[in-house]
């Protein structure tokens, strides 16, 4: 399983226009095929910032994710918006999962 988690900061005035960025591309992205699971969640003290967090079936399945018009719309928008320093999103590859609660 591929796991991508990270922040991702925008200038606060951009929260609700990044929000509006992240509706759709979310509920196109939960769609897909190879996707387990996608979302961003918004950070109750910091406007602006937003916790970005996927699980995928594959390496494959990401990439196929990266070639979708819903991902190529989401780029071109987040193109408008002011994404600042805090920004730091990272791939992981888990091989083992235990439920804890």
């Amino acid at each position: 399983m591929l796991i991508v988690s990270g922040i991702i900061e925008f200038d606060p005035d951009d929260h609700d226009a990044a929000a509006e960025l992240f509706r759709p591309l979310v509920a196109d992205t939960l769609a897909e095929s190879g996707n387990i699971t996608y979302g961003f969640w918004a950070d109750l003290d910091q406007r602006g910032r937003f916790r970005v967090y996927e699980e995928w079936e594959s390496v494959e399945a990401m990439g196929e994710h990266m070639a979708t018009p819903h991902m190529a719309a989401f780029l071109t928008g987040i193109g408008s918006l002011r994404v600042t320093g805090g920004t730091g999103i990272f791939q992981h590859t888990a091989t083992d999962a235990v439920q804890l609660m």
